[in-house]
């Protein structure tokens, strides 16, 4: 059986929030999409030998399980066999061309619920139950014949109304998997981790381990003596429940005091307006809708277990809210959920989902599944890696991530048609037309280079004749790193014409670990087109340096 959430529930029936299912449901009403769209999957591992799998429920066969063949077009279905666990009749490997070939070119039916899997160096194996029950690779039963498979998966439905698709860290991370999606009205990117993204998260995971001495390394998994994939928190506790017991429990005992004085306010994005809470009696009660105990550890990660309901009503609506909140360690600073702080704000306690922290800093754009009510957001806010559009006219997924590690790769900018510099492009922070109280630095982030460093409150930097096109951006992302002392922290905020100029939008900052420990933040902005000066601001309440800048770019 596929195993949750979110646009694959649509044909399963379980749990989603609110708005994720709006979105599935009422994008482009009325239009229909065409009954194929080209399907482009890109090689950009190390290995010559990579295959796909492309599969879903198919509408025009009554919903059951429909795999494209080899050739990339001819779709099999399965029958439904005599015993449980009997091997497809047919072998579904699509193989895709070499590093540095042309794509590999698939044609994509409407199929529902699917899922893309990709396999380095050996083929995957599907087994078929009896009553038509399929059995997909899995990574946290020992005996799967896939279990020493390098291989990962995104996930996607294609219907009448749109293609929406996402990429995904909710069971485990292994290989790098992007998306662009050309459309209509544009393209969508989202880059998902980079070429060497395994190492950096595996890396961050025993530091992690080795700064609090929890279980965070014991999600890595190993084969032949390098490292192989990661668990999530939520499957590894699954197959080994001693993993962060009691890790959550102090936190929820603080957010359970704090509310038996307090409101909290959870929106429900919805219909139902905004929901209010106290608990009492050991109880977070909501009047007239429903009530929560103290939630587990492995019911935070898992958002799926008591006391959250996965019913997609008031009380699953309340229930991704909150499991969202106890994910990022919110709570306590913020009565008013979904948190509309800056994500630069998320996972500040020391005891937090640190698999979604930082697969969200090794992402370039920040995006990407890493819990499952990771789409629970303020408006005007993402955090999930989906494209989604009722006009597609071609889907890429590249498999392997883009050159050069930390927050990936993105195009040089060049000068425009206007004689601005492309706002969609890297931007380095050296690139600076004027600046006031910085320096630059050698940077030993990927890439290496230089980058503006002793950012303190007052400091600019200027960025002459940026150009936003006509269409505009809303999203800044930078690429920065911190050692500042505890306490210590500021915004970097975009501004344009001049350092005084009202704040386009911005994030907060503190500390990363070090000066050159770089993470790549996003926030949203006030549209802006047209060739504008651009100037960053850093903004702190206290004099000390609080930030290191080594590129940025617009979306």
């Amino acid at each position: 059986m596929l195993t949750r959430r979110k646009l694959l529930a649509v044909s399963a029936g379980a749990a989603l929030s609110v708005p994720v299912l709006a979105r599935l449901m009422a994008a482009d009403a009325g239009a229909a999409t065409a009954p194929t769209l080209p399907l482009d999957l890109v090689n950009t591992t190390s290995s010559a030998t990579v295959y796909a799998y492309v599969l879903g429920r198919d509408p025009a066969a009554g919903g059951n399980w429909a795999f494209i063949q080899a050739d990339g077009t001819t779709l099999y279905h399965p029958p439904s066999p005599a015993n449980d666990q009997t091997p497809l009749g047919v072998d579904c490997a699509i193989a895709l061309n070499a590093p540095g070939a042309a794509a590999r070119s698939v044609t994509l039916p409407h199929l529902d619920s699917g899922r893309i899997y990709f396999a380095v160096d050996r083929k995957l194996t599907f087994l078929m139950n009896r009553g038509g029950g399929l059995a997909l690779p899995s990574v946290s039963n020992p005996s799967d014949p896939n279990i020493d498979v390098r291989h990962d998966f995104c996930e996607f439905t294609y219907n009448t109304d749109q293609l929406y698709a996402n990429i995904t860290f909710v069971d485990m991370v292994c290989l790098p998997i992007s998306f662009r999606l050309d459309t209509a009205e544009g393209t969508q990117n989202v880059r998902g981790l980079p070429a060497d993204g395994l190492a950096g998260v595996t890396s961050a995971l025993r530091a992690q381990s080795a700064a609090d001495g929890s279980d965070w390394s014991r999600l890595i998994v190993s084969s032949g003596g390098s490292d192989l994939r990661v668990l999530s928190p939520n499957l590894a506790i699954r197959g080994n429940s001693a993993l962060f017991a009691g890790y959550f429990d102090d936190y929820v005992n603080q957010v359970w005091n704090k509310y038996s004085t307090t409101d909290l306010r959870i929106d429900t994005q919805f219909t139902w307006g905004t929901a209010t809470g106290r608990v009492s009696g050991g109880v977070l009660n909501f009047p007239g809708v429903g009530s929560f105990t103290k939630p587990s550890t492995l019911a935070i990660f898992s958002c799926s277990d008591a006391p959250f309901t996965t019913g997609n009503d008031e009380m699953g609506n309340l229930s991704a809210r909150l499991a969202a909140a106890f994910n990022r360690t919110t709570l306590l600073a913020n009565p008013d959920q979904p948190d509309a702080e800056n994500p630069a704000a998320f996972y500040g306690q020391a005891r937090t989902n640190h698999y979604a922290r930082i697969l969200h800093s090794t992402t370039p754009d920040g995006l990407g599944y890493a819990f499952p009510y990771d789409d629970v957001h303020p408006a005007g806010v993402d955090f999930e890696g989906k494209v989604q559009s009722g006009t597609p006219s071609r889907f890429t997924i590249t498999v392997g991530g883009s050159t050069g590690g930390g927050g990936g790769s993105t195009p040089t900018p060049t000068p425009t048609a206007t004689g601005g510099v492309g706002a969609f492009g890297t931007i380095q922070a050296e690139s600076f037309s004027a600046q006031s109280g910085t320096s630059v630095e050698a940077c030993s982030d990927s890439g290496g280079g230089s980058d503006v460093g002793w950012l303190a409150n007052g400091d600019w930097l200027k960025y002459s004749a940026v150009d936003f096109g006509s269409a505009g951006a809303t999203r800044f992302s930078a690429r920065v790193a911190s050692g500042a002392a505890a306490g210590i922290s500021g915004l970097v905020q975009v501004r344009l014409g001049s350092p005084t100029a009202t704040p386009l939008g911005g994030f907060a900052v503190a500390s990363t670990g070090g000066w050159q420990s770089w993470q790549t933040v996003p926030a949203d902005i006030s549209r802006v087109t047209g060739v504008q000066d651009v100037y960053l601001t850093f903004d702190s309440g206290q004099p000390a340096d609080f930030v290191n800048l080594n590129w940025f770019t617009f979306g």
